[in-house]
Order: C-alpha cells, then structure tokens, then sequence
C-alpha cells in the first residue's frame, strides 16, 4: 500500500481532532492565517481524488477490505498540509497521533447538547437528504470517486450504526468516547484544549507561532455550513449523473440503436 519515496511536502505541526460542529471552520481559517495549510471535510468533498482514497483507507481500518494505511499512505495525498483536521481524518485518530509524534494535537469541545443539536441538524441530517440516496443507491455503482458512499461508511463505523435513527442514538456517546481517546492518547504537553472565544493567545502560544494582528475569525458555521453543504451534494450529483450518462448511457444507447440498425438489414 506505501508509495516509494517521500511526499510529505510539509510537516504536520497539528492534529484538530475535535469532532465535527465545534468551531472547525472558523479554526481551519485561524491555521490557515498563521501560515498552516490546513486539510479540513471541505477538501475532502472538493477533491475527488481523495475520496478514492479515504475509501480504501475506511476499508482497509473498518470493513476488512485491503490493508491498514501506514504513514506513507497518508503522506501520499495529505502533504502539502500542516494541519489535518475534520471527517475522515478524526477517525483515524489514533494512528496518526502514532504517525505524527512531532505534531501537536488540539481539541475544542463543546456543551454536549448544544453539539448535539447542531450536528443532528447539520452532519446527520445532511447524511440522509434526498440527493445522498440517489447517490448512495444508484450513481455511486457506477463512479470511481464516491464522496456519498465514502462518508456513510466512515459515519456508519464512527457511530456503530447503519441508519439515521441509530445515527442519532449513538450521537452522544461517540462524542463522548473519542475527546476520551485522544485524551488518553495524548501526553499533556502536546495537547491543547482550546476553548472557542479565547482568541489568538493561548493558541500561538502552544504551537510557537506570534499573535496575528487581525482578530480572531469566527465564522457563522450553522449559516455556511447548510450553503456549502447543499450545493457541494448539488454538484457532486450533477457531475456523478453527467459521468453516468457520458460513460455508460449514451454508449449503451448507441451500442442498442446499432444492433437494431444491423437486425433490421
């Protein structure tokens, strides 16, 4: 599975392994500010390519499927970034703190209600849209980049379910249980628990970087999030139906119109 030579163009300087809904916008354009390019969910979507492989890296980790990624496997399609950070890296949690032992590890944890009706509103309803299923159970059979399919199984493994209801069931619990792991995990002095609101201090301060002079960005997350995500799935089912129709329905058309071209000479 390890590609040969290095590709790691960059270090990883930090691990945000906090889960989904916690400030992981406004935190990826604070990296991004202090000059670390940071790998966040948007990339995920946005890059086709990594969807392939983050499939096959859930696979190999959850379903049996392949083998477990090592650090090179990572490094391969994930080097250019200094942070890596949201689904599907916090998933895979343990293995990179492993991984990456030079890399400091930062968590902002949230009131657990609050989260949880944020991200039953946001993440898990949004898992289960209209757009989803036409994906997950038609186009996805016929795609080589499968973004809908990719993130169910890595939510589905994640959350120990197999549907929305269980989805929501076990909410609360795996929050609970990871910010535990990575606390465990991780030795007091590489980690950070960062409180949202407290602004630029405590965070150059852990990570050795000097204070911006621009403020603290904080994003309206619940407002970008439903835009971004209902035209991200907007665009990944027009481009999945344009290689459908492309790749198999217009060939299989033609392929149809001329054997009834030749059985009617």
């Amino acid at each position: 599975m390890a590609s040969k030579g290095p590709t790691r163009k960059v270090p990883v300087e930090v691990l945000h392994l906090s889960m989904p809904r916690t400030g992981s916008v406004s935190m990826m354009s604070a990296y991004n500010t202090l000059g670390l390019t940071t790998y966040h969910g948007f990339d995920f979507m946005a890059r086709s390519s990594d969807q392939v492989v983050w499939e096959k890296a859930i696979d190999g980790k959850f379903y049996g499927k392949g083998k477990p990624f090592e650090k090179e496997d990572f490094d391969a399609f994930l080097g250019e970034f200094a942070v890596l950070s949201d689904f599907p890296v916090i998933e895979f949690a343990e293995e990179l703190v492993k991984m990456y032992p030079e890399a400091k590890v930062v968590l902002v944890d949230r009131d657990l209600d609050k989260w949880y009706h944020s991200f039953k509103t946001q993440i898990i309803a949004a898992s289960y849209t209209w757009m989803v299923r036409v994906m997950t159970s038609f186009l996805d059979h016929f795609l080589t980049a499968r973004a809908a399919t990719t993130m169910l199984k890595l939510e589905h493994a994640m959350f120990n379910c197999s549907d929305q209801e269980g989805f929501e069931r076990n909410a609360k619990e795996t929050y609970q249980k990871h910010y535990e792991k990575v606390r465990n995990l991780v030795p007091k002095e590489r980690l950070l628990e960062y409180k949202l609101g407290s602004g630029w201090e405590p965070l150059c301060e852990f990570l050795g970087k000097e204070v911006p002079q621009e403020e603290f960005p904080f994003k309206n997350e619940t407002k970008e999030f439903a835009i971004w995500m209902r035209k991200i799935q907007l665009k990944v089912l027009r481009e999945g139906t344009q290689t459908v129709v492309l790749k198999f329905i217009i060939p299989a058309a033609i392929c149809a119109g001329a054997w009834m071209l030749l059985k009617a000479i």
